[in-house]
């Protein structure tokens, strides 16, 4: 996904133009997460991705956040890439940038910000979600997420409040 690209087009190429989007209202609790960062950040726009990456040896995510201060600012685009811990530690550990090389192995890990954008992220690299989305609105924010249901199938949701403590939908990411 290119970072600039809005929500509707690029979920529009996910889909193909035989299947229009619609969300589904969920109370799932990666959402409901994601809803409370955004209402701590002051951001009016926020948007946090992965996308798997194909031409890796390993598995490997990049990640990118989207975020825009005022409605009418640019987004201000994060990229940072991932990679699971085999050996179960923090999450926190797999980010890293660069590319990987054959002769030099795994790019270094990397300093994440201690902010919104870091936490955003590990709310994806530790779920299903491949996207989480929000943006202010009257009265109250909107929050959109992508679901990976597995296959080539996506879920699109759209956070219901009041969000309940366990769900289904966003189950961990094995590795």
């Amino acid at each position: 996904m290119n970072p600039h690209e809005p929500l509707r087009e690029w979920l529009g190429r996910l889909l193909g133009s035989a299947r229009p989007v619609e969300f589904e209202p969920s109370s799932d609790p990666v959402l409901a997460a994601f809803a409370d960062l955004f209402s701590g950040s002051g951001l009016a726009a926020f948007a946090a991705n992965k996308q798997v990456r194909v031409d890796a040896w390993t598995l490997v995510y990049d990640c990118w956040t989207e975020s825009m201060r005022e409605p009418e600012d640019a987004a201000e685009v994060f990229e940072v890439a991932w990679a699971p811990d085999r050996q179960g530690r923090d999450p926190l550990t797999g980010f890293r940038s660069g590319e990987d090389s054959i002769l030099l192995g795994t790019a270094p890990t990397v300093a994440m910000p201690q902010d919104e954008r870091t936490d955003a992220l590990l709310l994806l690299v530790t779920s299903r979600f491949v996207r989480l989305a929000a943006s202010r609105a009257d009265p109250a924010p909107v929050v959109h997420g992508v679901l990976d249901a597995g296959g080539s199938d996506y879920r699109f949701l759209e956070l219901t409040r009041p969000a309940v403590t366990a769900g289904e939908e966003s189950r961990p990411v094995p590795g």
